[in-house]
């Protein structure tokens, strides 16, 4: 025995030297030798897997007669299960050639049975179809224990699905165009503030006009003077033309307006006179933001009797002390133009308690000169609404949340008050009192007839919920149905703010 030990000898985990030969000959199911000898008391393992290799058909048999290694009965007790397993290759070796060449043998590939060809296509390996996973001559590695039945023989020469590369295929091949040329990232930048610039030069009036509406002050005058070469350049290329026709196709500029002149061409007064289904009121409602939640439960309301055709117009941010930003005298000019209402019911307030513009100063919201101005733009609207004899309902704002906000609101009230009174067929609407708790004082809710609290005011403090413009509408439309005879009008009554 060596002296090696267990992991001395020629190969790892084997005890002693290899056994010459084929490692089955002369040894019994044990493990000993079949006859006796010096080392009969010598128990060795011979723990190397057995030398197994792929068969291969011979080069000198047609298809159905390859010989495959017969184990005679001189192997012992596993010679007949051996035989069956010999007659098992051979079958599986013959179904193989049979699916490879269709059943049709090497004639089909143009070469006569038995020749030259056919034997060394058959030694060599190149007989087999290149579609077919074995034919890639890959190693296979057969189990230490062997194949228990024909089906894993097969398992083993025709794999189901192929392994590494092959189970992605082949990489498309990359189009070799001309490569792009990249852009730094400063070429870009100064490619997108061209393109800026260029935009702003369509667009040169609208962006002043925005500026223009924002409130007096330093911040104000120096984005102006920035602004200032910009607008000189546009009128000066005529750019500021370019981006008008573009607006208009685009069915976003101005129309046409009209003169006070067209107004005045109303024949006859319009109130009083019977309202039926056939000739119902025609109401024209206009305002700021507080009149996007009012205006549209006015309409509601009012167009639910089935005596009166209702249109609301709102714009955001607008007033009457900033014509700058948005000319509401003109605008209410060219919709009784356009609608011809009989009556109308405005509700400005909320974005006019700013500093003003009048002859070159700016007048201080709140002063004494500013409220002469605003007045006066009051009574200017007033004057356009009310030519031809319509009626105008001047709603009042309701008490807000800010304490000085709400200030300014109810100072406001009185000039429109106080204007109402001047100027034939307007009526003053306070809505004062309406959305205020039992002290008088800012709530936003209010219990309705069954006593729970609705919510009536926005979290801002200032515009409207739901709840809230469907009850200063209701009292409006009561105003207004009372006022032309409708006969659903309640007792509500106009009320001086507070």
């Amino acid at each position: 025995m060596s002296d090696d030990g267990p992991d001395g000898g020629e190969y790892p985990g084997q005890m002693g030297m290899p056994f010459e030969g084929d490692p089955d000959e002369g040894r019994t199911a044990g493990g000993g030798a079949a006859g006796s000898g010096p080392d009969d008391d010598l128990f060795v393992w011979d723990l190397r897997p057995p030398k197994r290799e792929q068969p291969r058909p011979p080069a000198d048999e047609v298809p159905g007669d390859w010989s495959v290694r017969e184990f005679g009965a001189g192997a012992g007790a596993a010679g007949g299960r051996r035989d069956d397993r010999a007659r098992s290759e051979r079958d599986a070796l013959d179904r193989r050639y049979e699916r490879e060449t269709g059943g049709r043998g090497y004639e089909a590939a143009g070469s006569p049975a038995g020749s030259g060809y056919e034997r060394t296509a058959r030694a060599s390996g190149d007989w087999r179809a290149p579609e077919y996973p074995t034919g890639d001559r890959r190693s296979r590695h057969e189990p230490d224990d062997g194949y228990e039945t024909s089906e894993e023989w097969e398992e083993w020469l025709e794999p189901e699905a192929p392994h590494g590369a092959e189970t992605i295929g082949p990489l498309p091949e990359r189009g070799r165009g001309p490569r792009r040329r990249r852009l730094p990232a400063g070429a870009v930048l100064l490619a997108m503030l061209v393109g800026f610039f260029f935009a702003g030069l369509l667009d040169a009036a609208n962006i002043k006009k925005d500026v223009e509406a924002r409130p007096y002050g330093a911040l104000r005058s120096l984005q102006l003077a920035l602004l200032t070469p910009m607008t000189g350049l546009s009128g000066l290329i005529r750019a500021d033309d370019l981006g008008t026709r573009v607006a208009t196709a685009l069915g976003r500029g101005e129309g046409p307006h009209h003169t006070l002149a067209d107004v005045k061409k109303t024949k006859k007064s319009l109130w009083p006179r019977a309202i039926t289904a056939a000739k119902p009121l025609r109401l024209y409602i206009a305002g700021d933001s507080m009149d996007q939640v009012f205006g549209s439960s006015l309409v509601n309301l009012s167009e639910a009797t089935g005596l009166v055709k209702a249109k609301n117009d709102y714009k955001v941010s607008s007033g009457l002390s900033r014509p700058d930003f948005f000319d509401w005298p003109q605008r209410m000019v060219d919709q009784i133009v356009d609608f011809k209402p009989d009556a109308v019911a405005v509700l400005f307030g909320a974005n006019d308690g700013q500093d003003v513009l009048w002859e070159g100063k700016v007048l201080k919201v709140g002063t004494k000169a500013w409220q002469e101005v605003y007045a006066q733009r009051v009574g200017e609207a007033m004057d356009i609404l009310t030519e031809g004899g319509r009626r105008v309902y001047w709603v009042g704002n309701p008490i807000m949340k800010d304490f000085g906000y709400r200030e300014r609101i109810a100072m406001m009230n009185h000039i429109y008050e106080a204007e109402a009174k001047k100027h034939p067929g307007v009526t003053f609407v306070s809505t004062w009192k309406l959305l205020s708790n039992e002290k008088g004082s800012y709530t936003e809710y209010l219990k309705d007839e069954d006593g729970d609290s609705i919510l009536m005011r926005a979290p801002d403090g200032i515009h409207l919920s739901r709840a809230g413009g469907d009850l200063m509408a209701g009292l409006v439309l009561d105003v207004i149905e009372k006022d032309w005879g409708m006969g659903g009008g309640g007792s509500a009554s106009p009320s001086p703010a507070p």
